[in-house]
């Protein structure tokens, strides 16, 4: 008789059956248990320290799915997902990982009955499907064209809270709206967040931090004569050398005596010289009484360009970065010029302050208060790095979730509102008869029951009891109809909307997309097979039972 064929490698570890669901659900269980706590704005902080020392504290989900080594390939996997969701929306992040370690826990005690995971799976997929259309039934319009400052107010203090202490959060949610609000084109739908330059500093406290209506830039004028503060001011970005160039790097050139040579250097200066007058002679006729100068050039200016458009009060700063120059005409206005033979003041930016400032051995210069800007900065300050490391973190948030709520044009009502709302509607006697009869009520039933641990753990994390918040919650919404979301202070139901906390509608809408896909995939799976590695102290022999 022929020897069965050997399909998997005798130094494979496989996990089959019911052993491989229950290696699916530890994971997703562990994964879960790690990051509830950091939910909401009375989420407690994690700690991460680097193998050189380096300390981050942070509670954003995807900064500690970043920054773990997770080594379980199915918490890696929801870890890679949820990393996903922010990247698309922006937020999201820690809800991912709860709802799908949820979805796993509640399907595991029915196939552990005998159910079938493919039955638990499309009663999943309906559920989904039935709370989107909750979703947009619940969702509030806004109108795009006449914005309600507040209502952006409100939705970027609510994110900002879970990330930060609430001073801070309140200092930068003015600035997160500003900043929104400023790179906003009317004619575009879409806002480019790239614009918007997040500057940090390691000075004062985070509370200092600021929105400037302008550029930031890291570098300053290199003359000690140069005026450090100007009002008025045109701006001209230019790419244009004004440094002294010797010719013979590209020609040879033979003198027979001194002065020969003196007339060579003489010609050479004076093809700098005479591209820093032609400046000179453009600032004189542009400028006006009580109006000033400045030059931004992306290459470089020499000591003696420099001694003459300081004693001219033009102040200049030589090897600008790219990305600044391309900021400063969109902040700005104007446009950056390459040569200065046909100088025209149309080509000329304005600012209302340029200024210089000094910090350590660090130069910063501040162009503020531009008319029509496009592009603009968030100066991030703290007292060390890992606060402005935590406040970074939060901004990029802030600023992700205002632009989403504009690009979308809705918002929901937080506070775990649109999930007690999906899961009152998937326990309705006519969903349950209709679309979700027979054995898929099952699955049903378990997301709605899924869907509250959002509830449930923004509860627990502010030290109510669960069951009873929770309890109160479902009865307040059976009862008015009305979306309820949780009062983190009292612990009772509370209109979210009325208390300006607000959800964003993408946020909302992917996570279900997500946890709902990878909960359903990871359920289907009925063996796991890890091969190429002798991960036991023995490698099982062709014909032996694998012993898990």
């Amino acid at each position: 008789m022929a020897a069965p064929a050997q399909l998997v490698s005798p130094n494979a570890e496989v996990v089959a059956k019911s052993q491989s669901l229950l290696v699916n659900v530890s994971a997703a269980r562990g994964l879960q248990s790690v990051l509830k706590s950091n939910l909401g704005p009375k989420g407690t902080l994690k700690m991460l320290v680097g193998g050189a020392g380096q300390i981050k504290l942070t509670k954003d989900g995807a900064v500690l799915l970043h920054e773990m080594q997770i080594q379980h390939p199915t918490a890696m996997l929801i870890a890679r997902t949820a990393t996903a969701q922010d990247d698309m929306t922006g937020d999201g992040t820690t809800s991912v990982v709860l709802l799908t370690g949820e979805l796993l826990k509640m399907a595991e005690r029915h196939v552990s009955e005998g159910m079938h995971p493919r039955v638990i799976a499309e009663g999943y997929d309906l559920a989904r499907d039935k709370a989107l259309e909750v979703l947009d039934a619940i969702k509030v319009p806004i109108d795009t064209k006449n914005l309600d400052r507040e209502l952006l107010s409100n939705v970027a203090r609510t994110t900002l809270r879970t990330k930060l202490q609430n001073k801070v959060a309140d200092v930068m949610t003015d600035s997160v709206v500003d900043a929104v609000l400023t790179v906003r084109r009317p004619d575009s739908d879409q806002i480019d967040l790239h614009m918007i330059e997040v500057m940090t500093m390691e000075h004062q406290l985070g509370a200092d931090s600021r929105f400037v209506r302008g550029l930031v830039l890291d570098h300053a004028s290199r003359h000690p004569d140069m005026p450090k503060r100007l009002t008025n001011c045109h701006i001209l970005t230019c790419n244009v050398s004004l440094e002294y160039e010797k010719s013979e790097v590209a020609s040879g050139f033979y003198y027979s005596n001194a002065d020969q040579r003196e007339k060579l250097i003489e010609s050479e200066r004076k093809f700098t010289d005479d591209k820093v007058r032609q400046v000179i002679d453009f600032k004189r006729m542009v400028c006006k009484e009580g109006e000033s100068f400045v030059m931004i050039n992306q290459k470089g200016i020499d000591p003696l360009s420099l001694d003459m458009l300081a004693k001219e009060g033009i102040f200049a700063a030589r090897r600008a970065k790219r990305r600044n120059m391309e900021r400063i005409s969109l902040a700005c206005g104007g446009s950056a010029v390459n040569c200065f033979d046909d100088l025209e003041a149309s080509q000329l930016g304005y600012a209302g302050l340029v200024y210089e400032t000094s910090l350590g051995e660090e130069n910063y210069t501040f162009i503020d208060e531009v008319k029509n800007p496009m592009s603009c900065t968030m100066l991030l300050k703290g007292p060390n790095k890992h606060t402005i490391a935590q406040i970074k973190d939060a901004v990029r948030d802030g600023l992700r979730a205002v632009a989403a709520v504009l690009e979308d044009g809705c918002v929901i009502p937080g506070g775990g509102a649109f999930e007690v709302a999906a899961a009152h509607a998937l326990d309705q006697p006519e969903f349950k008869t209709g679309p979700a009869a027979g054995k898929k009520i099952f699955g049903v039933r378990a997301f709605a029951e899924s869907m509250l641990v959002i509830p449930k753990i923004l509860a627990e994390n502010s030290g109510f009891d669960v069951q009873e918040s929770v309890v109160a919650l479902q009865d307040a919404f059976a009862k008015g109809g009305q979306p309820v979301g949780l009062d983190l202070v009292s612990g009772a139901p509370t209109d979210s909307g009325a208390n300006g906390i607000w959800d964003s509608y993408r946020v909302k809408k992917q996570y279900l997309h997500l946890s709902t896909v990878l909960a359903t995939q990871l359920l289907l799976v009925d063996e796991v097979i890890k091969a190429g590695k002798q991960m036991g102290k023995q490698a099982a022999a062709p014909g032996d039972d694998v012993d898990m």
